[in-house]
């Protein structure tokens, strides 16, 4: 297992650092809240445009006129097709977390056969993760605008929204679901990294 204590001077200078840091950890407080902020209102723009352009292309339909593939697959909005992803990587993510709990507590080798290259290579597999995790949050928060918007107008009456309401709910949820068991699985990690002395 590695320790603090197998590393040497080298090591110890390459782990100065700290953390890795993201471009929004190094923001302040506030700016970090405006920018949750920023995309939760975009989140609920998106999820009103989305509804907005689904009537227009309900209407073409209606209308009798050429929509194309992509048209088509917009104007059918949410379905139990689309609805599956997020849950499916939510599963994946639970199975990964499962093994990273219950599995050998050394880090894998690899190519680096040195403390240091190991110790390096996990805290790339870490912001790795960390990206990974930003991209999932932001597709769930605007699909949570998405939902948001959708349940809203489905209870003023709005038809459209009406018959899609449930499917964009499972989906986004979908999504949620990722999201948190990706960040457990980030935690958990960043613990054992922790542990090895690679943070």
């Amino acid at each position: 297992m590695v320790t603090p204590a197998d590393s040497g001077p080298a090591e110890a200078a390459e782990e100065e650092g700290g953390h890795p840091m993201s471009a929004v950890d190094r923001l302040p407080p506030r700016a970090q809240i405006a920018l949750v902020v920023a995309v939760s209102l975009l989140a609920v723009g998106w999820g009103v445009g989305m509804l907005v352009l689904q009537h227009r292309l309900v209407e073409m339909q209606q209308e009798a006129r050429p929509l194309g593939a992509v048209g088509s697959f917009f104007a059918e909005g949410s379905s139990w097709s689309t609805a599956w992803p997020g849950w499916a990587a939510a599963f994946f993510f639970a199975l990964s977390l499962l093994r990273l709990v219950r599995g050998s507590p050394e880090p894998p080798l690899g190519r680096s056969q040195t403390v240091a290259g190991m110790r390096s290579a996990l805290r790339r597999e870490y912001r790795v993760v960390r990206i990974a995790l930003a991209v999932v949050d932001v597709v769930a928060m605007f699909d949570l605008g998405r939902a948001l918007a959708y349940g809203v107008a489905s209870a003023t009456g709005d038809h459209v929204a009406r018959s899609d309401v449930l499917t964009v709910g499972f989906e986004a949820a979908g999504l949620v679901a990722a999201a948190v068991v990706l960040t457990a699985w980030m935690l958990r990690f960043r613990t054992q990294l922790e542990g090895w002395g690679a943070l």
